[in-house]
């Protein structure tokens, strides 16, 4: 039976489809040991049908400097398409494995809440007021996710939340993933992704304080701000330890692999400068 808190693992968009029966193996496994709340992304996947449709995603950014995807009614759809694929294919990967697994839509199951705010995007040169469904997760339903996680190992998470007058919001999943992290007191928050951690001075760092933040910042790309800013997230919000990188996932909790964040010295979430590199999946 599982033991201890459970861990909370972030399969990036770009990287669910090309892990291996290794990295299965090892993930299941800890799933059996200490139960798993997986969250996934769909990036990747909701370019490639987007582009099978002949159409090419859009990005836009607002009068405060943040980018997200522009997502409306469609865009929400297909979000909802491709992630129920995502889902079986966890789900598959993690039963045949031995896992009791549940598939959960945090929008439908309530979950996640978000917010909407009247925001003005930059278009043809110009700020315009423009309703775009993104938002900031406000809210994470843990009662629920600890009850469902009684009636099994893992739970597979498609990070949509819910607002008031808007029943699907895309959020950040990264963030998603770190306020749940912190809402179930994990004992870690893993953020798999198709590079080997945090990368500075051309390689991987094994260990970072977050006090030590602000002297890497400028090695940091927009993707790479973006996972920063959502692991001091979670460790300012109580999770005692963040891994970033693509290695197996009990390498990367070891610190055999990846790039660590705990909280040597806690710093405001600001302090990444990542909230003008966000983009929400």
């Amino acid at each position: 039976m599982p033991t201890g808190s459970p861990l909370v693992i972030k399969i990036g968009g770009s990287v669910i489809r090309n892990l291996d029966a290794d990295w299965w193996d090892d993930v299941a496994a800890a799933s059996l040991r200490h139960q798993a709340v997986f969250v996934h992304g769909w990036s990747r996947p909701l370019r490639d049908l987007q582009q099978a449709r002949g159409r090419q995603p859009v990005f836009l950014t607002d009068q405060h400097g943040h980018r997200s995807r522009l997502t409306d009614e469609e865009v929400l759809s297909e979000i909802v398409e491709v992630s129920g694929t995502l889902r079986a294919l966890i789900r598959a990967q993690l039963a045949r494995r031995g896992v009791r697994v549940l598939g959960l839509e945090a929008a439908r199951d309530g979950l996640l809440r978000a917010t909407v705010r009247p925001q003005r995007w930059w278009i043809d040169r110009r700020l315009q007021p423009m309703t775009n469904l993104v938002g900031p997760v406000r809210s994470v339903n843990a009662i629920a996710l600890r009850s469902l996680l009684e009636q099994a190992d893992a739970l597979i998470v498609t990070p949509l939340a819910h607002a008031a007058q808007h029943p699907y919001v895309n959020v950040d999943g990264d963030r998603a993933a770190a306020k749940i992290a912190a809402e179930l007191r994990a004992s870690a928050l893993v953020l798999v992704t198709d590079v080997d951690g945090v990368l500075v001075d051309g390689g991987p760092v094994r260990r970072l304080a977050l006090a030590s933040l602000p002297s890497v910042r400028s090695q940091l790309d927009g993707g790479m701000r973006k996972k920063v800013a959502a692991a001091v997230a979670a460790v300012n919000d109580g999770v005692p330890l963040v891994a970033i990188g693509r290695a197996a996932v009990t390498a990367l909790v070891a610190g055999r692999a990846g790039t660590q964040l705990s909280a040597d010295a806690p710093v405001p979430a600001a302090v990444p400068a990542a909230a003008k590199a966000s983009v929400h999946e």
